[in-house]
């Protein structure tokens, strides 16, 4: 199992991801590859998902969500908009919350969802002020066993969730990986969130998510570069480049059978 990255790690990935807020040409391509997610968040998850996992959890407008790791709080207001439920979204970057800010002030949602700088593996929220805690493609940075610990004394309610949506690689990292993606644990080895949440007392049920995965990249890679040049002139030339390099590692090891996406539900108490 990875360990949480070093604060310099730490501090280099929110650089690097806070280079791409406010980006029209990456903001476009999420938008036609996946659907309204309002900001170019690096993430597979379309609205419809988020609207059927509402759907199979039971979250509604009485439901209070933790989207951890939310980034520019895209996925964190769709989720809200779908379903009516109460959202707070946590990310440790401050521009991209001040981005998520920004971009909700006139969505409707905008009453329900509100975005806070914190630590995901650590939220810095009062206790049992939640129903269910969401991290989609936030799971890289933060060692799991901590992590859940933290996670469950947040969570109220009969049945509480945790929902954990995490891509894996099937090969080892290697040094040009972690430069090109900064995605600690991406690559094998990965965390291990299934342990950690069997061993903090929760039931799981895992499902492959694969296959619509595979497509959403394929999508975003097409999108992006159709908008190469438009991504070098707003990022500039190299950072243009990596951009859409950092999505075709994503696409080739989809296409090579070595990419999987995995969901993690997990209950505490009672039946579902």
């Amino acid at each position: 199992m990875t360990s949480t990255p070093p604060a310099a790690s730490m501090a280099q990935i929110a650089e690097e991801w806070d280079s791409y807020q406010e980006v029209p040409a990456i903001d476009e391509a999420y938008a036609e590859a996946l659907g309204d997610q309002f900001a170019g968040q690096f993430s597979g998850a379309t609205p419809r998902y988020l609207e059927d996992l509402a759907a199979r959890l039971g979250w509604n407008p009485h439901t209070r969500v933790l989207d951890a790791g939310c980034g520019t709080g895209g996925l964190t207001a769709a989720l809200s908009a779908r379903t009516g439920c109460t959202a707070v979204g946590l990310d440790a970057s401050p521009a991209a919350v001040r981005v998520a800010r920004t971009r909700l002030a006139d969505r409707p949602e905008a009453d329900r969802v509100t975005y806070a700088v914190g630590d995901m593996g650590d939220p810095a929220l009062p206790p049992g002020s939640f129903d269910a805690v969401l991290a989609i493609g936030s799971g890289y940075w933060s060692d799991p066993a901590t992590t859940v610990g933290h996670w469950r004394t947040l969570l109220r309610g009969e049945r509480p969730a945790v929902v954990v949506v995490i891509s894996r690689i099937l090969r080892p990292q290697t040094p040009y990986d972690v430069e090109l993606t900064l995605q600690e644990g991406l690559f094998a080895p990965h965390p291990d969130w299934e342990a950690a949440l069997r061993a903090a007392g929760f039931e799981i049920e895992v499902r492959d998510l694969t296959e619509p995965d595979a497509q959403c990249v394929e999508r975003l890679y097409a999108a992006l570069a159709s908008r190469l040049p438009a991504l070098r002139a707003q990022l500039g030339d190299a950072p243009g480049e990596r951009y859409l390099a950092e999505v075709q590692v994503l696409r080739d090891e989809h296409r090579a059978g070595r990419m999987r996406r995995t969901e993690i539900v997990a209950r505490l108490g009672g039946q579902p």
